[in-house]
């Protein structure tokens, strides 16, 4: 009867644990450090040089990105359109 009450105990430990670690990954991924359940967005180019040497169309791909995102960021804030931003 004690090993029933100690697996009971293992199991409520577990859910508790996985709980636990969902809803830190989950703030994880709002704050944009991981990428755990939102699938929508892209990661970012973390192997930058390797990347230009083996696919060197992709950096043409990342510029394309980035302005596309400082484009957004503009809209979102607001700001004029620079002349700068417009090139």
């Amino acid at each position: 009867m004690q090993w029933v009450v100690i697996v009971i105990l293992i199991a409520c430990g577990a859910l508790i644990i996985g709980v636990a670690g969902h809803l830190a990954l989950t703030w994880a991924d709002r704050k944009g450090w991981v990428y755990y359940r939102n699938n929508d967005r892209r990661p970012p180019h973390t192997l930058g040089l390797l990347e230009e040497i083996y696919q060197p169309s992709i950096e043409h791909v990342i510029e394309q990105e980035i302005s596309e995102q400082t484009a957004a960021d503009q809209a979102e804030s607001g700001d004029p359109d620079t002349p700068e931003s417009q090139t």
